[in-house]
C-alpha cells in the first residue's frame, strides 16, 4: 500500500474544531465532498453520521460513496439546499467550494440554518494572495483553476454568517504548524525545479506561502 504523508496530517477542516466538537453522535455535512472525502472524514471521525452534498461525483470510489449516509444533489445555481434537513448538523465543511460560486452568499446563508444550535461550520478558500504567487502544477496561483470563478474575502464570508445567526470563531490566513515546516523544507527543492524543468510542483507549499484563508464560525444558541 502506498504511503500517503497526508493522511497521517490532521486537515485544517479538523484542526480547528477538533476539541469543539461532540465526542458523541456527530453529524457532518460536508458540502463539495469529492476528492475522497468521505474516507478522509471516516478516518478522523469513524462513529460520525458524514452527509454529502455536491454537484456531481467527483474523484469518489465506490468505498467512498459506500461510507456515505446520505448524500444530497445540489446545483451550481444553489438548488437543491431546501432538501437538507434545518437544525441537523453539528459541523458544516465548505472546503474550497466557494471560490466555484459566483452565489456564494445565497448558499451560505441558506446552510446557517441547517446548522444545529451550537454547531459549527468551516469554510474555507484561496486568498487574495493567492492572486500574487508563482503558477503551480496544482494550484498555487487563484486563476490556475479555471474553474475559479470568485475571490472570496475574510470579511465578506464573515459578514454573511454574522447576518444568519452565526458568531466568528477564528477568521484569517489557515495555519498549520506541521504543514508549514513540510512546506519549508520542499520550497527550495521545489523552486530549484521549476528554475530547471519550468513547471513547479504545489506539493507542500499552500501554507507555508499563505494560499488558503478561512472563516470559521458557531451558530448562537439564541
Amino acid at each position: 500500500m502506498k504511503f500517503r504523508l497526508g493522511m497521517h496530517i490532521r486537515p485544517t477542516k479538523f484542526l480547528y474544531p477538533r476539541h469543539k466538537l461532540p465526542k458523541q453522535g456527530l453529524r457532518i455535512l460536508d458540502v463539495g465532498c469529492g476528492n475522497h472525502s468521505p474516507t478522509q472524514t471516516k478516518q478522523w471521525f469513524p462513529d460520525c453520521f458524514y452527509a454529502g452534498a455536491d454537484i456531481e461525483i467527483h474523484n469518489n470510489t465506490e468505498s467512498d460513496l459506500a461510507i456515505m449516509d446520505a448524500f444530497y444533489p445540489v446545483d451550481v445555481d444553489g438548488g437543491g439546499y431546501a432538501e437538507i434537513p434545518e437544525s441537523s448538523f453539528d459541523y458544516i465543511i465548505l472546503h474550497h467550494v466557494v471560490e466555484h460560486m459566483t452565489n456564494s452568499g445565497e448558499v451560505l446563508a441558506a446552510l446557517c440554518s441547517k446548522l444545529k444550535p451550537g454547531g459549527y461550520i468551516w469554510i474555507a478558500f484561496p486568498s487574495v494572495r493567492s492572486l500574487a504567487l508563482p503558477s503551480a502544477v496544482g494550484t498555487l496561483q487563484f486563476c490556475d483553476d479555471e474553474t475559479h470563478v470568485h475571490v472570496p474575502e475574510v470579511r465578506e464570508i464573515a459578514n454573511v454568517l454574522l447576518a444568519n445567526g452565526v458568531k466568528v470563531v477564528h477568521a484569517g490566513r489557515s495555519r498549520s504548524f506541521v504543514r508549514e515546516m513540510i512546506g519549508l523544507a520542499v520550497l527550495p527543492v521545489a523552486f530549484l525545479r521549476r528554475a530547471l524543468t519550468g513547471t513547479l510542483p504545489v506539493t507542500g507549499l499552500w501554507y507555508v506561502m499563505g494560499f488558503e484563508d478561512h472563516v470559521f464560525g458557531q451558530r448562537r444558541t439564541q
